[in-house]
């Protein structure tokens, strides 16, 4: 297992603090300080959000670029999320969706890296009937995608989603969505405050599908209503039985540390070190 860090607590602080007068300049300087950061505490691995993709064209993309390749740091991508939804009943935003995510392959690819978190979008809230409709779109966009990308040397892995995106849930709805998927080259990432905001049991979905869980987000949670990213240890969740599952698979992967604000980084990983 190596320990890693988001972007997302860096991409947070400084979207904050110049009020999103520059996106490119926000999004490029609060991943080099999170790269940074990464180097300075020897964290060994960083999760880069590059939210939304179409930020990197032209001269901002060559900047980035070289940005990217002057640390040796491991990198992974967790590709945008925001207005993503591959899983809407609505086809152009599916399709609009499996889009953007190709683009970021396409950027993982050119910056030598081989994983790409995505998230399947959000599920009708009112019409219940109407989910089973956005699972049926879900399975085919992500069929769309991997065929897409056609590689097998690249790893896509579907996010586990907070109960209020009604898809990728619990283990049962988890598993259904993969065997739905039925192929051999679509992995998870698990989500741990995800999977705590939702009735389900760790152990019984690592056991029935360990296998393709490529990546893990260690994140807090204090309620089962929102996904607040606290500092770790300041919440609810139980990562030592949580580490202790994933050990006893022999998870050879990442863990990221994934916060709603940088400032609670070093106290987050000074705590979660006392479990890996």
């Amino acid at each position: 297992m190596q320990l890693g860090i988001s972007t997302l607590g860096h991409l947070i602080d400084f979207a904050i603090a110049n009020k999103f007068n520059d996106m490119f300049k926000n999004f490029y300087e609060a991943t080099e300080t999170c790269l940074n950061f990464a180097e300075e505490n020897d964290i060994n691995v960083v999760e880069i959000v590059i939210e939304p993709q179409d930020l990197l064209r032209e001269d901002s993309k060559h900047k980035f670029f070289n940005l990217i390749r002057s640390y040796s740091i491991k990198k992974q991508v967790h590709g945008p999320y925001i207005d993503i939804s591959l899983c809407s009943h609505n086809s152009t935003i599916s399709l609009a969706s499996i889009e953007a995510y190709i683009e970021t392959y396409k950027i993982c690819k050119e910056l030598s890296i081989n994983l790409m978190t995505i998230h399947p979008g959000v599920a009708n809230s009112m019409i219940k009937s109407l989910r089973e409709y956005n699972k049926i779109q879900l399975v085919k966009a992500l069929n769309n995608l991997i065929d897409s990308i056609n590689d097998q040397n690249f790893i896509v892995a579907l996010e586990n989603m907070p109960k209020d995106t009604f898809i990728m849930l619990d283990h049962n709805n988890i598993i259904d969505i993969f065997k739905s998927v039925n192929r051999n080259d679509l992995f998870m990432t698990f989500d741990t405050s995800h999977y705590y905001t939702n009735t389900g049991d760790v152990n019984l979905l690592w056991k029935e599908i360990y296998n393709v869980i490529k990546n893990v987000h260690l994140v807090d949670n204090y309620t089962k209503e929102a996904d607040p990213h606290p500092p770790l240890g300041s919440g609810k969740i139980d990562f030592k039985r949580i580490l202790n599952t994933i050990k006893n698979y022999n998870y050879k992967g990442s863990l990221i540390i994934e916060l709603s604000s940088a400032k609670g980084l070093k106290q987050s990983i000074e705590y979660i070190k006392a479990f890996i």
